[in-house]
């Protein structure tokens, strides 16, 4: 068997020296450098069997040693910011403009090696390091180019023909290896990481999935506790009518706990239907304000419990809508809460109106109204930090309510829009009329 290194082994040797590296740009540096490292050697022995001249062996020599010492200097210290611009500054600015003075100048292959230079300097470096050093290269690699133009006696021509050629072919195939290599690195990094990332979103979707179906069995199970109780509490109520002690409010105040209660149960299901589409509604012809009346005549005792008047406009409109009528309904309850939970002693009045092709419907309050920094998260996602000062959703005013009423109303192709202030809150709702 033998004990040699296959290129097989030698490639999953490197990459797996590559893939521990802190970072994208080490790895381009380590790379560079292990490549000028291998074309510098190279370009060595060829300018030897070329009788290129003892300085032209002697630059390719050095940078072959300033890339290996860079390499060691980056691997036992983990400064590979401070490695890479000292390359740049000792190869690009150093290295390449003697060369470019002493080899010929523009005569040879020395400006592909420059542009090389100055594009592979803003992959390796970044922030002020990168412009600072790619200025001073297009700088000296300018003037160099004008001196050499304007003191052709200064800069050695490249001696024949043969020469000439093999310094271009030297220069392009070190320009051309590392562009290579750079740009192999760039596509398996990208390949890498559209890896991990549909790997991470696979996983997200997975654990998104799996919370909407335990939202949906935690609503579902609590639901039939909450409806026993129920039949429980309105049993205690009607028995405790004129018993002393105050136990009917007592009772009542625990039946609209147990109401309040139901509704988060029910929103819970609809936010877990949310997560897994678009809400589902069934459309219908509808008038939109018998809808209303009868939402308001449900939930008039609740709006006067905290004093409040519940005012429907007169000579309000009647238009036709195509709607569900009960998720409208789940709105308008949505919205106559959130009122009423912040209203005391006050009005809060229901106005439908209709123009062009769209029909609306307003429910103001004389609340407190809803502070600017709470009305910007007034439709985000549950699991979104309260400012400062609001303990809950029900704080607030802002639960779950109006996530899902907004997606209702989207669902009928309308939209719901809130308008707060000192003197109280308006929300209001559009629907498309029907048949236009």
């Amino acid at each position: 068997m033998s004990i040699l290194p296959t290129p097989f082994s030698v490639r999953r040797r490197w990459d797996g020296y590559l893939a521990g590296l802190p970072d994208f740009q080490a790895r381009l540096f380590v790379t560079a450098a292990g490549a000028g490292l291998a074309v510098a050697l190279i370009g060595a022995g060829l300018n030897a069997l070329n009788n290129q001249g003892t300085v032209q062996i002697g630059l390719a020599l050095l940078m072959g040693a300033v890339a290996g010492t860079m390499l060691w200097f980056a691997k036992i210290t983990g400064r590979y910011d401070i490695a890479a611009p000292m390359t740049v500054a000792i190869v690009f600015l150093g290295a390449f403009s003697w060369m470019f003075l002493t080899g010929g100048g523009t005569d040879g292959g020395m400006p592909a090696l420059l542009v090389f230079a100055v594009g592979f300097t803003g992959l390796i470096l970044h922030g002020r390091t990168l412009w600072t050093l790619v200025g001073l290269e297009l700088a000296a690699y300018t003037g160099l180019c004008l001196f050499a133009s304007a003191n052709p006696e200064v800069v050695p021509p490249i001696p024949t023909a043969s020469a000439r050629v093999t310094d271009i072919i030297i220069c392009v195939t070190i320009a051309g290896l590392a562009l290579a290599v750079t740009l192999h690195l760039l596509l398996r990094v990208h390949a890498r990481n559209a890896s991990l990332l549909a790997g991470k979103n696979a996983e997200l979707e997975q654990i998104d999935q799996e919370k909407s179906e335990f939202l949906a069995m935690v609503a579902h199970e609590l639901n039939t506790p909450l409806a026993v109780m129920r039949v429980h509490l309105d049993d205690a109520a009607q028995n405790s009518i004129g018993a002393p002690n105050g136990m009917d409010h007592t009772w009542r105040v625990m039946t609209a706990e147990n109401e309040r209660l139901s509704r988060l149960v029910s929103e819970l299901r609809d936010i877990s239907r949310i997560s897994s589409g678009p809400m589902a509604v069934e459309l219908q012809t509808e008038d939109l304000s018998a809808i209303i009346a009868d939402v308001l005549r449900t939930y008039q005792p609740l709006v006067a419990r905290n004093g409040n008047a519940l005012v429907l406009a007169r000579g309000g409109a009647h238009p036709l809508v195509l709607v569900d009528a009960e998720r409208v309904a789940q709105v308008l309850v949505n919205l106559l809460s959130n009122a009423t939970r912040h209203t005391t002693d006050g009005t809060i009045s229901v106005a439908v109106s209709e123009r062009d092709t769209v029909a609306e419907v307003t429910v103001t309050d004389t609340g407190t109204g809803i502070a600017p920094e709470v009305q910007a998260h007034l439709f985000q996602r549950i699991g979104r930090r309260h400012p400062a000062g609001t303990h809950s959703s029900r704080d607030a005013g802002l639960g779950l309510g109006l996530i899902i009423s907004r997606h209702i109303m989207i669902a009928h192709g309308g939209d719901i829009e809130i308008e707060s202030g000192p003197g109280g809150t308006t929300a209001r709702l559009t629907f498309l009329l029907a048949g236009r």
